[in-house]
């Protein structure tokens, strides 16, 4: 019999990464079966008084007994729960890298992503914007509105918003690599088209789900997948039903690790009301519960919480990893002189990747025997 997984996600915002009072996004789930949670959804109602009929997780965060019965499940289900947790500024950050850059650069991707190239203009733009970095909030704004409208009428000047005196010389060059590659993004942009994959385009949805499925995948050899209603989801299923009934499993090294890339599903994804859904109302507590512990401080709840999240809140997470801009590391000399050859390179109209494999060969003989000192 297929394992049944139920899904549910907390701080859901859409395409609408940037919104001030929802900052992280959490996609929670859990491996049971319709009666075990029926059962115990309800032996926590009667339990600790819950008012309404069902786990409402946005509620039960907010008061000690509901941050007990949230307790309880964890403790009930250890082992069973997987938890896809993102801040989302910095999968923003991400998306630009993969919209803005990848595209001039796809010939031969895998050599940017070899070096980790992606996360060092990721964390860069992430660090500039959380300090305030003159004209980085304006590059994250003009981001996220021409990745939400794909509107290309304005891609000549885009990010002239940005300018400002103050700039630092890497946002410089940021700016400057789009606005002299704008016609590989201009394409990129119309391969998305305005239904499928480019309705929600920042969304996190339907890549937490996948990455979630392929871990549970590595559990069970068939899986029925019971989620939230989701317009993202309800939206697009083709990567989804690709996966019914595929028994045969593959991997990725993409990005410098394996991981899986493939699960088999009993069906189509299941949509229910969580209402009438008790493992829905679990993955929904869960969910909620990891947001509320990266956001709160002030209860024992919390530091229980945020121990288990490294554990079961991995999966596709997405998260800063500053140490990848340390200048004392050649991996961070070596992609900040990278992202000056690429500048230059599109400032003076040259050939982005021609003789780039000998030129990062050459970059990082040089910075071995001749490291940038700071």
């Amino acid at each position: 019999m297929p394992q049944h997984i139920y899904f549910d996600e907390s701080g859901f915002t859409g395409n609408n990464l940037l919104h001030p009072n929802q900052q992280h996004f959490a996609y929670g789930s859990i491996a049971t079966d319709d009666l075990e949670a029926k059962e115990f959804v309800a032996a926590l109602i009667k339990k600790y008084g819950i008012q309404g009929g069902e786990l409402k997780g946005s509620r039960l965060v907010q008061f000690n007994k509901g941050r007990k019965a949230v307790d309880e499940i964890f403790t009930h289900f250890e082992g069973r729960i997987k938890l896809s947790v993102s801040e989302k500024k910095y999968a923003l950050a991400c998306k630009f890298f993969e919209y803005i850059f990848e595209p001039c650069i796809s010939d031969i991707n895998s050599l940017f992503y070899g070096i980790g190239f992606h996360k060092f203009i990721a964390n860069i733009l992430y660090v500039e914007f959380m300090a305030r970095g003159a004209g980085a909030e304006q590059i994250f704004g003009d981001f996220e509105s021409l990745m939400r409208s794909r509107k290309t009428e304005g891609l000549d000047v885009i990010f002239s918003s940005s300018t400002h005196p103050e700039n630092s010389p890497i946002l410089i060059q940021i700016r400057e690599f789009a606005q002299h590659r704008v016609e590989d993004i201009r394409a990129e942009l119309a391969s998305l088209g305005d239904d499928g994959v480019g309705k929600w385009i920042l969304d996190l949805t339907n890549s937490a789900l996948f990455t979630l499925l392929a871990n549970w995948g590595l559990e069970f050899e068939q899986v029925t997948a019971i989620c939230d209603h989701s317009k993202p989801l309800q939206h697009e299923q083709s990567l989804f039903n690709a996966m019914i009934d595929r028994r045969n499993r593959q991997f990725s090294t993409a990005f410098g690790k394996e991981h899986p890339i493939t699960f088999n599903l009993s069906g189509p994804i299941q949509f229910a009301d969580s209402k009438t859904t008790p493992g829905i109302q679990l993955a929904d507590a869960v969910s909620a519960a990891a947001i509320y512990a990266l956001t709160n401080t002030d209860n024992e709840h919390v530091e229980r919480w945020k121990a288990l999240i490294p554990a079961i809140g991995h999966y596709g997470s997405i998260f800063p990893e500053l140490d990848t801009l340390n200048l004392k590391d050649l991996s961070a000399q070596r992609n900040a002189v990278v992202l000056m050859e690429l500048h230059s390179r599109a400032k003076e109209g040259r050939h982005l990747i021609e003789g780039m494999p000998e030129y990062l060969h050459l970059v990082t003989q040089r910075l071995r025997t001749h490291p940038i000192y700071v």
